[in-house]
């Protein structure tokens, strides 16, 4: 039996010092054609990522966790950045970053964060208020299920974060048919970081707990504070969005580009104005 790795001389081509040298001189020639720049290229109507250093590469399909640690790999540096750069509501991201994978560690602990700082403030405004009450009144005003709030505020702060940005990514994919069109999860990231101005308004709500008899200034910072982090994060949210959208219907006409970004913010501020007033009744009682 002849032996499969063996290498027959029939299969090796040795070329000669002139095919060598010429295949090397036809190579130099055409690296000198090439230019290369370290700066930001345009491919389509997206900016690409100057180049860096290879990412990170996961093995496995969906149903193996080794899939999503893509998401969840950041660094803590990367983590505080995004969070930094989330303070300034009209900070606009570079263009290529909407091509890259958004992370999910933001999303998951950011929300979880202001759930957590909101019902610490709306409860300790609720100890406050009882402080100043008679011991008859003690009861009624403590009177709070407190169980009720913490499992409403998750499933409301979840399910605006992850299912927005969903519906908005089957929009463009199915509807509008977007060709650049963004990793479901950097649109997620955006949603999701944007709720970090929402913790200023958590915090100026303790301060209605020292309001609890007078009821005029009582409602007027609650309403100060809702309208605070709905300003704030709806800001962060549509500036970005509003980037991005130039560059996905940069192809169009002016007046089809200006239709069509017009019509999705609109879309978009509707339930962020409706997700401001459901944290308002799920912390502050009803309107």
């Amino acid at each position: 039996m002849s032996d499969p790795f063996q290498i027959d001389d029939n299969d090796v081509v040795i070329e000669s010092d002139n095919s060598v040298n010429n295949s090397t001189s036809n190579t130099h020639n055409l690296m000198q054609d090439v230019e290369f720049s370290t700066d930001t290229a345009v491919s389509g109507n997206m900016t690409t990522q100057p180049a860096s250093s290879p990412k990170k590469s996961y093995s496995g399909g969906p149903f193996s966790l080794n899939y999503y640690r893509r998401y969840f790999d950041i660094s803590t540096s990367d983590f505080f950045k995004s969070c930094y750069r989330s303070l300034n509501p009209i900070s606009k991201p570079d263009g290529y970053e909407f091509q890259e994978v958004g992370d999910l560690y933001g999303p998951v602990w950011v929300t979880a964060t202001l759930i957590f700082l909101l019902f610490f403030c709306n409860s300790f405004a609720e100890l406050l208020s009882s402080l100043g009450h008679s011991k008859d009144d003690k009861d009624a005003v403590i009177d709070v299920n407190y169980f009720k709030i913490i499992i409403s505020s998750i499933n409301l702060l979840y399910g605006y974060t992850f299912l927005v940005p969903t519906v908005l990514w089957a929009v463009l994919r199915f509807y509008f048919k977007v060709v650049d069109l963004a990793p479901l999860t950097r649109l997620i990231s955006i949603y999701a970081y944007a709720n970090i101005m929402w913790i200023p308004a958590a915090v100026l709500s303790v301060f209605r707990g020292l309001l609890s008899s007078h009821h005029f200034l009582d409602g007027c910072l609650k309403w100060g504070c809702i309208i605070l982090g709905c300003v704030l994060s709806g800001c962060s949210i549509l500036v970005k969005l509003n980037q991005y959208f130039h560059i996905v219907f940069s192809n169009e006409s002016p007046e089809q580009q200006k239709k069509h970004i017009l019509l999705l913010l609109l879309l978009l501020l509707i339930p962020h104005l409706g997700f401001a007033l459901a944290v308002k009744v799920a912390f502050f009682g009803t309107l």
